[in-house]
């Protein structure tokens, strides 16, 4: 967001021309500086709207230095200011003016995590703008509602605005082709800070496409720069989800976007920047090769740079990428001829840290300090880790900087932890964690100039705080209170990782207090540590522990191999039983006396991590039987988003899905010949209109069914894939797909129009994302985005005849008086047991949520 300018007197112009440079040029307290100036001593002389510019202005810089009483103080001023100004004199002038701080305040509310009021006043800033006439303004603004809306969980009405109301503006043939390709090139920022990544690489290409064309060579490589980045992203999530062709694709891509900055004229930010992502893209690559080609040229075109934030933080991303090259320089020295010293790496950041301090920017001096503390962390000096730590901590509080405090704060607990501080380092991590409830909505959308991503900034603290908690080193088993906290983070974990995946925040959706145990049920935490796997069972009136010594790639191993021999056909039934024998004796067999103890379990509860979400724990076998012959089975991702409460009445089942064979987005469908069967079944058994077949199962006609409200059951039988990643997360419609947000979305909408919540949503014939480890996330994420209560799904794609036996029988014995929706789908199992044996065909189902 850049500050507002304006016509002042000659020395005054100066003055604000002057913070203006000095504010892009990242030298924030030098731009308050001039900016103060040119309000004194003469405040009274000054023109309202050029006082109004002025102290709105502040306040953006002040912001950007977590000074948030000072933005505060200053955007009030400049809106008592505009608020003075006579009717008469409210002209496009005063329209813009006003227009610009309403965009300010809403960057204050937003920096203060007050989503709603930011999303209100971009909104007002809106209108305001397009009073003006200002177009640019009214482009920013709309691509800052639509970042609001999707941190508020409104994906559908964020993509409306990002792909609808800002396409339709830029399409306008009369624009400038300046304010066109800028106005592309920040609404594929936009689209890759909310996560959808194929929209941000069209829309930049766009915009790379445009400076082409109009010789816009200013801008150009910054485009590029961010095209590469987006490159970069498509890459890690299409590699995440097992693509490995593509994920290769998009990294040529993004090499190549880098390279070609590097080497653009005239020398810039840009270059240097390009050529620091490539580095560390290059280092998470493990391509050393490269990596050794590249890095020792770097030092002096980022040490060079003029000071400022966005120099510091080239400076620090660039120790950031030594500092990794350090920590593995052991184990791949054979193709690491050269290797920075620390004193390099130290000396990078000594430079940082004393630019920070003469912009007095305490922000960038806690990063530079705090990374200081890293470095000694990996050379082992400890005292000097904690000292440099604790002075990052230290700066933290000055501005009140959260999103940098919880970095500190776990960075301390693991030099405790390495020093064998046990009791002190829980303290420290659960500190981390305590800071990361407050500013995990910050983090979907974190600026990119600092290295981030929540595999490598988010999850491991949670992580490595349960593995604290769990350490059976000494021979001792965790306390109650441990296991207490322990199961509080791994729910934690869940929640995050749900966030994450929506690209949402959802602490408004967990606010539902402990529920109580029934005394039938037992919930287990099964949790993949470096070294071991562990298990909490939670029984009504204690908690039990157990774990197996076992290196994590063991376990993810025998945990692929079972997935895929379950997957691919039921003559792997031997090698299918071989695994889920070893499976049982790690989740099972250490908690069955203390289950057979309480006497009378029978249903289990499952909060899996990892390759476990990817197995149903049905199919685990005890050397006589499966586990299924013993126990109902559900699934619970967090346990407050799906609070267990029985089925209140009689469920209404909407029911609906195509059967014909389809071509969409490039993508081949077959035909499910038994849909009608199925549906009309389960239409009578529910007494219920009939279902929305073939044609008639679009967007549109689904949420018209739905929207009155009268349906407590949502049964959907077509083609599906559910992913870690969103655009990949979908169902089959006629003629189009239904990505899983929106149709979360449009569920939650419709349903809202009605007084029935949506009890159960089952999604028939759908099937999860091969090599992807957090596949069943996409199904959590539809069942929290439409509000169901319960999902059930499959794993992977049943076969069409036994699918409907199934999904016909569990609906007769959700119908049974006091039935469980986990009861019902066992019993529906047990009766396809009885004819097939095979695992492959009966084990696919899954129920996420509320198993009551």
């Amino acid at each position: 967001m850049q500050p507002g300018s304006s016509s002042l007197a000659q020395g005054k112009t100066e003055l604000l021309q002057t913070g203006i440079q000095l504010y892009e040029a990242g030298q924030f307290a030098a731009a308050i500086d001039s900016w103060n100036r040119a309000l004194q001593p003469h405040e009274d002389t000054l023109e309202t709207l050029d006082q109004a510019l002025l102290f709105s202005n502040l306040s953006l810089a002040y912001q950007h230095l977590g000074q948030w009483a000072q933005a505060t103080e200053n955007i009030s001023q400049s809106f008592a200011i505009l608020a003075a100004t006579p009717n008469t004199s409210r002209d496009e002038a005063y329209l813009e003016t006003l227009a610009k701080a309403l965009n300010t305040q809403g960057r204050l509310y937003w920096g203060q995590g007050n989503m709603e009021a930011a999303l209100t006043t971009w909104r007002e800033a809106t209108a305001t703008y397009r009073q003006a006439g200002h177009e640019r303004g009214v482009l920013l603004s709309l691509i800052n509602q639509a970042k609001a809306l999707q941190a508020l969980g409104f994906h559908e009405k964020s993509r409306k605005i990002l792909e609808e109301d800002i396409e339709h503006i830029l399409q306008n043939e009369q624009l400038d082709p300046t304010l066109k390709a800028i106005g592309f090139w920040n609404l594929g920022n936009a689209q890759r800070q909310v996560g959808d990544l194929q929209a941000s690489q069209i829309h930049l290409q766009q915009s790379l496409a445009i400076t082409q064309t109009y010789q816009l060579e200013r801008l150009r490589p910054a485009v590029l720069l961010d095209l590469g980045n987006t490159e970069q992203a498509l890459s890690n999530s299409t590699s995440a989800i097992g693509k490995r062709d593509e994920a290769l694709a998009h990294k040529q891509a993004a090499l190549d976007a880098y390279q070609e900055v590097a080497s653009s004229l005239p020398i810039s930010i840009n270059q240097v920047q390009a050529n620091l992502n490539q580095l560390s893209f290059l280092v998470d690559l493990k391509e050393w090769s490269a990596v050794q080609a590249l890095w020792p040229n770097l030092r002096a075109a980022v040490t060079q740079l003029p000071p400022s934030r966005t120099a510091i933080y080239a400076q620090l991303n660039f120790a950031k990428s030594l500092v990794n090259i350090l920590r593995v320089s052991n184990e791949f020295q054979n193709r690491l001829n050269q290797v920075p010293t620390w004193q390099d790496i130290d000396a990078i950041l000594i430079r940082a840290v004393e630019q920070a301090q003469a912009l007095d920017d305490p922000i960038a001096q806690s990063y530079g300090v705090g990374q200081r503390g890293e470095l000694y962390e990996v050379i082992q000096q400890w005292s000097k880790a904690e000292a440099f730590t604790q002075e990052a901590l230290w700066l933290t509080n000055v501005p009140q900087y959260l999103d940098g405090r919880y970095r500190w704060e776990w960075q301390q607990g693991r030099l405790l932890k390495a020093q064998g501080k046990r009791d002190k380092a829980i303290k420290a991590y659960g500190a981390a964690v305590k800071t990361l409830e407050q500013v995990r909505k910050n983090l979907l959308f974190i600026d990119a100039e600092v290295q981030f991503s929540f595999r490598d900034n988010v999850e491991p603290v949670y992580r490595e705080l349960v593995e604290l908690l769990l350490n059976t080193d000494d021979g001792i088993e965790p306390s109650q209170e441990d296991l207490d906290q322990a199961i509080q983070q791994i729910d934690s974990l869940q929640l995050s990782e749900l966030e994450n995946f929506l690209r949402c925040d959802l602490t408004q959706t967990t606010s539902i207090s402990q529920f109580k145990i029934d005394s039938n049920t037992a919930i287990l935490y099964p949790m993949i540590l470096d070294d071991r796997l562990t298990v909490i069972l939670q029984l009504s009136e204690k908690k039990v522990f157990s774990a197996v010594s076992m290196p994590r790639a063991d376990v993810e191993q025998t945990l692929r191999q079972f997935r895929q021999d379950l997957s691919n056909a039921p003559s792997r039934t031997p090698e299918v039983i071989t695994a889920a024998k070893e499976v049982y004796q790690w989740l099972i067999a250490p908690l069955e006396p203390a289950l057979q103890q309480q006497g009378q379990i029978d249903t289990l509860v499952f909060v899996l991590d990892g390759s476990l979400r990817n197995i149903p724990m049905a199919a685990l076998h005890d050397g006589e039987d499966y586990l299924i012959k013993k126990y109902a089975i559900a699934v619970a991702p967090q346990l407050e988003l799906f609070t267990p409460s029985p089925l209140p009445k009689a469920l209404r089942a909407f029911t609906g899905g195509v059967g014909k064979p389809q071509e969409v987005e490039g993508r081949t469908f077959s035909a499910i010949e038994k849909l009608t069967a199925e549906l009309d079944e389960i239409s009578r058994l529910t007494n219920t209109p009939p279902p929305l077949i073939d044609e008639e199962f679009q967007r549109e006609t689904l949420q018209e069914k739905l929207s009155t409200g009268e349906y407590s059951a949502i049964h959907i039988k077509t083609h599906g894939l559910f992913s870690s990643d969103p655009e990949e997360t979908f169902i089959v419609a006629y003629e189009e797909l239904i990505r899983g947000q929106e149709l979360g979305e449009l569920i939650q909408t419709a349903s809202l129009q009605g007084d029935t919540p949506v009890e159960l949503l089952v999604l028939s014939s759908c099937s999860t994302a091969t090599g992807d480890n957090r596949a069943v996330l996409g199904l959590a994420g539809i069942a929290v985005r439409a509000g169901a209560h319960s999902a059930v799904s499959t794993l992977w794609e049943a076969r069409d005849e036994p699918n409907t036996e199934l999904m016909i029988q569990f609906y007769k014995e959700l119908q049974q008086p006091g039935a469980s929706r986990a009861q019902a789908l066992r019993k529906a199992q047990l009766s396809l047991i009885e004819r097939y044996r095979a695992p492959h065909i009966w084990a696919t189902y899954v129920l996420v949520g509320n198993w009551l």
